[in-house]
């Protein structure tokens, strides 16, 4: 990408963990699905309401299901704009709110993209960096760092029998309110969302290491290798074999 270039399209990504970093600011933002997202050792939502800004060399991985669909805008850190005056704000923030100004743009873009021209795009990102500096960078609601506290912890402890009960309070919630937040930002459930968050784990084990699938098994809160085979093929519909084979791993 050039220094002095941008891009601005509507993506949808393979489900696998993906890691990288570039030498551009880039903002994501949601129009259907959830993507989790780490920034630089900050995980979040890309949601209902949430969008993230991953800021010029900041490592970051992130998963998202194949019906997800997301608008990224690839912006060039030429440090003219006045998005770059808060550039370090953002990138202290990573993840923000989602305010109606900018909600506006994304519906318009998601009815026009397909016949939005180079220069109206460009516009676009215009309008985004001038509506990023009017919010700027809104934080997380109370709401958010309660779906984001429990992401967290489940994380931490995917490979231990924990509970929705022990989610909910290391999020600082009840349960009942922690269920509805998680339909409303991510359309799943905690106990779904841990699950799916242990397979992740799963199959970055079973791609980049050589560990027995047994042990991956265990390390990722699955109680042995058949129930991991089982809500793979489930799931993702495949099998830990196939996809280490897939993947040229050894053992």
């Amino acid at each position: 990408m050039s220094p002095h270039s941008e891009r601005l399209d509507i993506r949808s990504y393979s489900g696998e963990v993906q890691s990288h970093r570039h030498d551009y600011h880039q903002v994501v933002l949601p129009l259907s699905g959830v993507m989790d997202m780490e920034i630089d050792g900050r995980g979040g939502l890309v949601a209902a309401g949430r969008g993230a800004f991953i800021a010029t060399d900041a490592t970051h991985a992130f998963q998202a299901p194949p019906s997800g669909r997301f608008v990224v805008a690839d912006l060039p850190d030429d440090g003219n704009s006045a998005l770059w005056t808060e550039a370090e704000l953002f990138r202290r923030t990573a993840f923000f709110t989602i305010t109606q100004p900018l909600q506006s743009l994304i519906d318009y873009l998601a009815a026009t993209i397909d016949i939005v021209t180079p220069a109206a795009r460009s516009h676009w990102c215009g309008l985004l960096v001038e509506t990023l500096n009017a919010s700027q960078a809104e934080p997380a609601t109370a709401a958010d760092m309660i779906v984001e506290r429990a992401i967290r912890f489940m994380r931490a402890k995917l490979e231990q029998p924990i509970t929705v009960a022990d989610i909910a309070a290391a999020a600082g919630a009840g349960e009942t309110r922690l269920h509805e937040l998680f339909r409303q930002r991510t359309g799943d459930t905690p106990h779904g969302r841990l699950a799916e968050l242990r397979l992740d784990a799963a199959c970055r084990l079973l791609t980049t290491t050589s560990l027995p699938i047994a042990e991956i098994a265990v390390r990722t809160g699955h109680a042995d290798q058949s129930a991991l085979t089982r809500k793979l093929r489930i799931s993702r519909g495949v099998t830990p074999a196939v996809l280490r084979r897939g993947r040229g791993a050894s053992g």
